[in-house]
């Protein structure tokens, strides 16, 4: 943020997570600024605030503005997640978060499992393996270890969440007013319940809103209905996709309760059903999934649904508002707009979304061939350039393109490919040149280590309880 040109007035519109981030986020970065968070009534396709992880850069920008893990794990308002199990038509697979293990007897881990290997690729990536067995550790910070080499996301649970960070927010001198309607405008303006006030920086993170320039994602993120419910609580770090003929059900558990969705296309599948195959008790959510070619248009800048809606299938939208929300930290001017900048977060923020929707759109277009309607309708649907791009040349090779602004691992792209069906056409010569005896020692003592990893751990439900009472004490 240039502090030369930066605004003495923000006002964020909107009440949940995304809002509360970025009002927390303007107030910490430019302590001499008014920050005013205007609630409005939460949408129900708000899918950011509803659906809302924290990845590990997430974690890392809100625990710089005082947002504390352990508070959040104390209170019930998080739990951790390790990796997504998905059962997507072919055998059974595990995307960790993160990286995982790169390099093993000098080639890349998926290559010499490929030359080599037997059985699941997850069953060598420790994230993956803890996630399969439903396992949690917080990762070793020692260099080497089998700790060090995974990552774990936060899932927020949207009616505990919102109440911490607002404290976290008022904390940090967020005015906080309550509103039944409020609408953006690109001159730094707002309509508050009739009334117009004016602001050098307005933030829209109240959903998805009507645009000029909304860039439509259905015909490759196709799921554009959802049906959420909850159940019971089960904690476990571990969430849980299954294809099934008319899209795909879920399952994200977080401290006191389970969700369970259920995503379909409404053109294929009417509302009446998908209850009946769902359950009638469900809340029907339409998705609208697509991005705003320019978030940032004068004054206006929108973020979380407002600026890109990905989908329910990762719970991406929060980790890409926050991403998009600390490049504006980064970038902006905010009161004497430089048109050269606006543009800069434009490209960058764009960038960004499309990273998310290429690798989202992996589970609809990749891979091997899925059985129901939903599925075969999406048989010879082009994908976005970049999946396009990725699917050819690890299809080719096993390798992935370098690319700016990435949102997603490597790792969990060669994990998702892998998962998918996709098969490189020619060996990796590193992988082939490891002698086949050596090969296969490496590879069994990786799959032994990372299985006594997991088998060393209690269940997830009694680590959460005793992460939670070691915090109160």
């Amino acid at each position: 943020m240039n502090p030369r040109t930066a605004p003495e007035r923000i006002l964020v519109i909107g009440s949940g997570i995304t809002a509360l981030c970025a009002a927390l986020a303007f107030a910490r970065a430019l302590p001499r600024a008014r920050v005013t968070l205007v609630a409005t009534p939460l949408r129900p396709d708000a899918l950011a605030d509803r659906l809302p992880a924290l990845d590990t850069r997430a974690l890392a920008l809100l625990a710089r503005f005082g947002v504390d893990e352990r508070v959040l794990l104390a209170a019930a308002a998080a739990t951790h997640r390790v990796g997504q199990r998905f059962a997507w038509g072919g055998a059974p697979f595990t995307v960790e978060e993160g990286d995982g293990l790169p390099l093993l007897a000098g080639a890349s881990l998926h290559q010499l499992w490929r030359a080599h290997g037997d059985g699941p690729l997850h069953a060598l990536v420790p994230g993956a393996a803890l996630a399969a067995a439903e396992r949690f550790v917080h990762p070793d910070e020692e260099i080497g270890a089998l700790r060090a080499r995974f990552d774990y996301a936060l899932r927020l649970d949207p009616g505990e969440a919102p109440a911490l960070l607002a404290a976290v927010a008022h904390a940090a001198g967020v005015h906080m007013v309550s509103a039944g309607r409020a609408v953006p405008a690109p001159d730094g303006g707002a309509t508050i319940d009739g009334e117009h006030v004016t602001a050098d920086l307005v933030v829209d993170a109240a959903g998805p809103r009507e645009s000029d320039d909304w860039i439509d994602w259905r015909e490759t993120l196709p799921a554009d209905r959802l049906l959420l419910a909850a159940g019971p609580p089960a904690p476990s770090p571990t969430d849980h996709y299954q294809a099934v003929a008319d899209g795909w059900t879920a399952r994200w558990p977080l401290a006191r309760r389970t969700l369970t969705g259920f995503a379909y296309a409404g053109a294929i599948t009417d509302d009446a059903r998908a209850r009946r195959a769902f359950g009638t008790g469900a809340e029907g959510v339409a998705i609208r999934p697509g991005r705003r070619a320019t978030p940032l248009t004068g004054r206006l800048l929108a973020l979380g649904d407002a600026a890109a809606a990905p989908g329910p299938l990762g719970w991406h939208g929060l980790p890409l508002a926050l991403a998009q929300l600390e490049l504006a930290l980064d970038l902006m001017p905010a009161r004497n707009d430089a048109p050269d900048i606006a543009a800069e977060y434009n490209r960058r923020a764009g960038t960004m979304a499309e990273r998310v929707h290429a690798y989202a759109a992996a589970f609809y277009l990749a891979g091997e061939a899925r059985k129901g309607a939903f599925w075969h309708a999406l048989r010879d649907r082009a994908a976005p350039p970049e999946l396009a791009t990725a699917r050819a040349q690890f299809g080719r090779r096993g390798t992935l393109p370098p690319i700016e602004d990435a949102m997603i691992a490597r790792g969990s792209w060669q994990q998702a490919l892998t998962g998918l069906g996709i098969r490189p056409e020619i060996a990796d010569p590193l992988a082939v040149s490891v002698p086949r005896t050596s090969a296969v020692a490496a590879l069994t003592q990786l799959r032994q280590a990372v299985a006594a990893l997991a088998g060393a751990l209690p269940p997830y439900p009694d680590m959460l309880a005793a992460m939670r009472r070691d915090e109160r004490r």
